[in-house]
């Protein structure tokens, strides 16, 4: 069943300690109740009240089934729909030749862009310290890359090869390389944050125009856009509206939006996250989204997940923001059901 509204509150709040630490992920379950998850805080071991006790379970969300099953059994027509909103958006002709790389997500990307909003959001709401610089510094370089912007043929902005270089040394110094960023373009251009491209003065790099309508969408959102500093103290919460959007598009029907307004998240996150972001949000959510894919696994155990990513954020905080923000489902299983299941599995192989 899915965990009850009083379990996720009570369990984000006073949990304490990293992931791999607290008390409510260990071997044997926990308690599905105020009573007994007060005395586990207690006693550091599962402390019985009534109720019964459980395992947790985290899967990707259901919504995305929509897309899947889409990808699945009408690839040939979601691809016309997502190409029909990209011949009448802003500068589709740019982006207009993808072909089949519309039907894949990049998750890589996706999951690093979410472990930075997990960890900026979870600083906001003050459940831990830290949250990293990435925010703050992909939001100036998109600023400074703005500054330099030429308007070329077709209306089209580009940044000369000079301003490029300038850029990137300007950044390498602060331990960040633009540069290195171009390289996505070659796996999965939707997702790509900066395309390079020629001209009769050289080589010039251009901003996904994916990038450019998130952007102006965050901007919608937020007053102080240009404001680095401020900018970045929302990141999380920005972030996660743009995801929400995202997801009633999908659950709308909308899979074609769907596509542009996630390729457009994934292409505005220039920042290569932290290890701990990458852990919460690359090993987490991309791991979930893959044994989706490619094993049909549809939820996998909280305390095996914990222990794995082992960081220094509280699971259940991590676990509310995803499961607010529509990514995930979060259900609890009786641990006399999950040792049974485990039984007949193991008679039957």
């Amino acid at each position: 069943m899915n965990i009850s509204d009083t379990e996720k509150k009570y369990i984000s709040t006073r949990e304490a300690g990293g992931s791999g630490e607290s008390v409510f992920w260990r071997k044997g379950g926990r308690s599905n109740t105020t009573e007994g998850l007060r005395k586990m805080i207690r006693n550091s071991e599962f402390g019985g009240g009534n109720g019964d006790v459980v395992y947790d379970f985290v899967g990707l969300s259901r919504s995305f089934n929509r897309w899947f099953d889409r990808v699945e059994l009408d690839p040939n027509g979601l691809l016309e729909d997502i190409e029909k909103s990209v011949e009448y958006s802003k500068q589709g002709e740019e982006i207009g030749d993808f072909g089949e790389e519309w039907l894949s997500i990049n998750w890589s990307i996706l999951g690093r862009a979410v472990g930075s909003a997990i960890a900026n959001e979870g600083k906001r709401q003050k459940f831990w310290k830290s949250s990293g610089a990435d925010a703050r510094m992909s939001n100036t370089f998109w600023m400074e890359m703005g500054e330099k912007n030429t308007k070329g043929i077709g209306g089209r902005n580009y940044v000369s090869s000079d301003d490029w270089d300038d850029l990137v040394e300007w950044f390498r110094e602060r331990d960040f390389d633009p540069g290195a960023e171009i390289t996505r373009s070659a796996g999965h251009r939707p997702s790509a944050p900066i395309f390079k491209g020629g001209s009769n003065k050289g080589a010039v790099y251009s901003m996904n125009p994916l990038t450019e309508s998130h952007r102006r969408r965050m901007r919608d959102r937020f007053r102080d856009a240009d404001d680095a500093e401020e900018f970045a103290f929302y990141h999380g919460e920005l972030t996660f509206k743009a995801i929400r959007n995202a997801m009633n598009a999908l659950n709308n029907g909308n899979e074609a939006q769907f596509a542009l307004l996630v390729n457009g998240l994934c292409a505005h996150h220039m920042m290569r996250t932290s290890i701990t972001q990458q852990k919460i949000g690359m090993h987490l959510l991309s791991n979930l989204a893959v044994r989706r894919m490619t094993r049909g696994v549809e939820a996998v155990p909280v305390p095996d997940v914990a222990y794995q990513l082992s960081t220094g954020f509280s699971m259940g905080k991590v676990l509310q923001i995803m499961h607010d923000a529509g990514l995930i489902e979060w259900y609890t299983v009786e641990v006399g059901a999950v040792e049974k299941a485990i039984a007949e599995l193991k008679k039957s192989g």
